[in-house]
């Protein structure tokens, strides 16, 4: 705790809330950027490799026919300057007593030379062909890629915060450059190379700062009294309250005893809350990200919705100074107002009844406050509710601000009272037509953080004020208003179709297709597409056998579909689960019984699964010449989990860990095993439906195989190849599989005595009627239960 501080007259009091060193909002920013950078580089690269070594070539020409004149000086600069650039930087760090910034950055330089020689390392002897030609161009695999020390280099500087140093800018600057250009002129490395070690090394001083933390430029309290006392606000108390992503909070007593709140904006807070403000501000119609990437922007801001919201009248504290403090903070202060917040007081119909004047009054001026969580509402001594934080508003609002400002009050008005007095309050002070205008965006989403999770906490709340709200709204449909510009789904939805697209092009490029179709039985594939069709209804019976509440048959099925989506972005269980739960609850069944219901259909299906796989081993089993012979990875793998079981499943930590997981489930899935075994037509359905989606696939596998005039040993063979290969496939971490499923079965099927182009052309066939194609009426099931509330 720091000690009391006096001043001539002024008693500062600040406990550690000026550090010796902060972590700067704007580093991790940067850092983030730096990293979407090197990718997309990479990214380049890779996809246009000959573009981009072609680009590598013709700059490296240009470079060499530079006059020798400038050469030389350049290879000086770069040889002596990457010697000596560290050392004027960190003699300069020792004179101004950075010491501790002088450490960070030597192990900044450090811990970057071992990661790029560690990714150097690993490329060369990890690295696919197509990735070491686009980092390395035509280079054989025994020269490094990236330059250690350059890497180094960088992340010293960026560590050592060069750049606040105009003269060691500067020359950092030219180092860099000029060892860069003598790297590209040498041909020791590509461009691509030296770009990605600058980055890399960039990225990890950037990581550095920010997790180990600059020396502030914060002014101290002392700074800040002296700036209010230039001001004309003299004060002889300044006491440290609080933190926040805003800036630091004081309460400040004047020489008259007039009390203050004051706000310091420190430029090292710069860019605290960019991402979540950006990614509001792309998600939300007509959201203006406040706040701002400057602290100039956020005084002016914040300064501007004071002054608007004195001058309407509406009670909101009094701002009487903004200042700045250097070059490095600024501050505003407002008179205090003494009372408390709605969230510690029992709430009255008279201070639901004042907060919806003050917010009146602001709104007949077009004003919107966008923050009216419960913590913003306070009522004085006399009674008169105030609004507080009012920086977050904006000025010459707009019609979907001033409904989300309606709502989000409404909520936070019921919150502390009822839903029922938040609305006959809002009735009397605004009216029905006015305050109805909130139904339509009634939606979590558009209100501000805490507001949100007053809202997560209690369900009932929303639902309550939708029908107290449509209970008062005239006679006719009700208005619909999508608040959200893009929902996390759609966005969900766009990003599994890019994977699912490049998955499908990388596998398909290694077979001739039109050579595939010209040589394909199309009887025996026309066969093989309606088995796989026969595997959606299976799987959609299986779900309705375990599910006593009745559910659309036609709707089942789309689901079904629409999970065999979900698998393209997500491991082949985890997807179907994860769909099926979701339409359950959105069919009416509680999310409990939804769970245990889709619980109880995986349980039986495994327990299915495996007894066909043991029925088609004894019977493949039977015959002679059957020979399974599944890739050594795979055998590896497997070898390596049940290793793995076998000696973590004793510990005691363990097995602790599993009883408190499965306890639980055992006691959902337990009872409703129970209630499905009491309907015997309904466990036929479902043991029926999990049957003919098995035997379905197997049959599927052995049409792709007669497609292309494939013989094996016997029916039951191929049988065994689709149970363990998609076994083994719900153990790959990969969207549906992809990978493991078509190399186990390719090398199962040529194990059990079919040629292998047959086996390669045959699983394609199998994956494409089955995994690929199916992936099309998927997206469009998926996007017709989304519109129509059904997932």
């Amino acid at each position: 705790m720091d000690a009391p501080q006096e001043i001539a007259r002024t008693l500062v009091i600040e406990d550690g809330v000026v550090s010796k060193s902060v972590r700067r909002p704007a580093d991790l920013v940067r850092f983030v950027l730096v990293i979407l950078v090197s990718l997309a580089v990479l990214a380049i690269a890779y996809f246009a490799s000959n573009t981009a070594n072609g680009i590598g070539t013709d700059v490296a020409d240009a470079l060499q026919k530079l006059p020798g004149w400038l050469l030389l000086p350049l290879s000086l600069v770069s040889g002596l300057g990457i010697l000596i650039l560290p050392v004027v930087v960190a003699v300069d760090l020792l004179v101004r007593r950075r010491g501790r910034q002088l450490i960070d950055a030597l192990g900044a330089a450090v811990v970057s030379i071992i990661v790029v020689t560690v990714l150097a390392w690993a490329a060369e002897k990890y690295a696919p062909d197509g990735l070491w030609r686009a980092v390395n161009g035509d280079a054989t695999r025994d020269q490094n890629p990236f330059y250690p020390l350059l890497a180094g280099i960088v992340a010293f500087c960026s560590t050592a915060r060069v750049i606040e140093r105009a003269r060691w800018s500067i020359l950092s600057a030219v180092v860099i450059a000029a060892t860069f250009v003598s790297l590209v002129i040498n041909g020791a490395f590509t461009l691509t190379g030296l770009l990605l070690t600058v980055l890399i090394g960039w990225a990890i001083g950037l990581l550095a700062r920010y997790a180990l933390g600059t020396p502030t430029t914060r002014p101290p309290g002392v700074e800040v009294a002296a700036a209010l006392e230039r001001a004309g606000l003299p004060v002889t108390v300044l006491r440290a309250t609080r933190i926040t992503s805003e800036g630091r909070r004081y309460s400040a007593t004047t020489d008259h005893g007039q009390r203050l709140q004051v706000v310091v904006l420190d430029r090292d807070l710069e860019g605290a809350g960019l991402l979540s403000r950006a990614w509001r501000t792309v998600r939300l119609r007509d959201d203006e990200a406040y706040g701002g990437l400057s602290m100039r922007r956020t005084l002016e801001r914040a300064a501007l919705m004071a002054y608007a919201g004195e001058s309407v009248g509406a009670p909101t504290p009094h701002l009487r100074v903004v200042s700045e403090i250097g070059a490095d903070a600024a501050i505003l202060a407002y008179d205090h107002i003494e009372g408390q917040a709605f969230d510690l007081i029992e709430v009255t119909d008279s201070d639901v009844r004042g907060a919806w004047e003050a917010l009146r009054t602001l709104h007949d001026h077009r004003i919107c406050h966008r923050a009216l969580s419960s913590d913003h509402l306070l009522r004085d001594p006399e009674g008169q509710v105030w609004l507080l934080d009012l920086g977050s508003g904006i000025v010459a609002m707009s019609d979907l601000q001033e409904r989300i400002d309606l709502a989000e009050l409404l909520a936070t008005t019921a919150s502390v009272s009822s839903p029922a007095r938040a609305v006959a309050m809002a009735r009397e002070v605004l009216g029905d037509a006015r305050i109805a205008r909130a139904l339509p965006v009634m939606q979590p989403v558009a209100f501000s953080s805490e507001t949100r999770r007053v809202v997560r906490r209690d369900k009932s709340l929303l639902k309550a004020l939708r029908e107290a709200l449509i209970d008062i709204t005239p006679e006719g449909e009700v208005e619909q208003i999508s608040v959200e510009r893009v929902k996390p789904r759609t966005l969900l939805t766009i990003v599994a179709g890019l994977v699912a697209a490049y998955i499908l092009l990388g596998q398909l490029a290694q077979v001739d297709l039109l050579q595939l179709f010209r040589d394909a039985n199309w009887t025996w594939v026309g066969i093989a597409a309606i088995l796989s069709a026969l595997t959606f209804v299976g799987a959609a019976m299986a779900l309705q056998g375990f599910v006593l509440e009745k559910l659309s048959l036609l709707r089942t099925f789309l689901a079904q579909l629409a999970a065999g989506f979900a698998t393209l972005v997500t491991p082949p269980t985890l997807g179907t689960v994860a769909v099926n739960v979701r339409y359950l609850q959105q069919s009416g069944v509680h999310p409990a019984v939804a769970g245990a219901s889709v619980g109880v259909s995986q349980i039986i299906a495994f327990f299915v699964h495996i007894s066909l796989l043991f029925i088609a081993g004894v019977l493949a089993g039977s015959q002679h010449d059957f020979a399974f012979d599944p890739p050594r990875e795979a055998i590896i793998v497997v070898a390596a989990l049940a290793l793995c079981l076998v000696v973590v499943l004793p510990l005691p930590p363990v097995r602790r860990w599993l009883f408190s997981r499965g306890k639980p489930m055992l006691q959902r899935v337990g009872p409703r095993l129970v209630a499905v075994a009491q309907r015997p037509a309904k466990l036929a359905v479902g043991i029926g439906g999990i049957l003919i989606l098995n035997i379905a696939f197997c049959a599927c596998l052995v049409a792709s195989v007669y497609a292309f005039g494939g013989t094996a040993s016997s029916l039951w063979a191929i049988a065994l190849v689709y149970l363990a290969g998609s076994t083994l496939g719900q153990a790959a971490p990969t969207p549906g599989g992809v990978g493991a499923v078509e190399a186990v079965m390719t090398a199962g099927l040529v194990g059990v005595g079919v040629d292998a182009g047959i086996a390669l052309s045959s699983v394609l066939l199998f994956r494409l009627l089955t995994f690929w194609l199916p992936t099309i009426p998927g997206w469009l099931s998926f996007q017709w239960l989304t519109k129509h509330d059904a997932l």
